[in-house]
């Protein structure tokens, strides 16, 4: 059984997922790993898009850096991309 520390739940996943990786972050890309450690790891592109407020084309291009530098994950499922939280390269949610 996991426990409740292994889960990303609080806004200290996301510090320590900026901090530990020597990566530049864009303002857009920063709101959407906040927003991911926020409600548990995983969250579709069209609820990205209501909650960090940027349109289809910006939220896609964050999600795509992320993917690159290992960040998240994206699947497909039903017409909608899901982006799951990472850490060192291994899905966490």
């Amino acid at each position: 059984m996991a426990k409740g520390a292994d889960r990303p739940t609080d806004k200290s996943l996301f510090w320590q997922i900026v901090e530990e990786r020597d990566v530049r972050l864009d303002h857009v890309q920063r709101a959407v790993l906040r927003y991911l450690a926020d409600v548990g790891g995983a969250a579709t592109d069209f609820e990205l898009r209501m909650r960090v407020s940027h349109p289809p084309s910006r939220i896609r291009q964050a999600l795509e850096g992320l993917a690159r530098e290992g960040l998240v994950e994206l699947e497909t499922s039903e017409g909608y991309v899901v982006a799951s939280l990472t850490r060192g390269g291994q899905r966490v949610a």
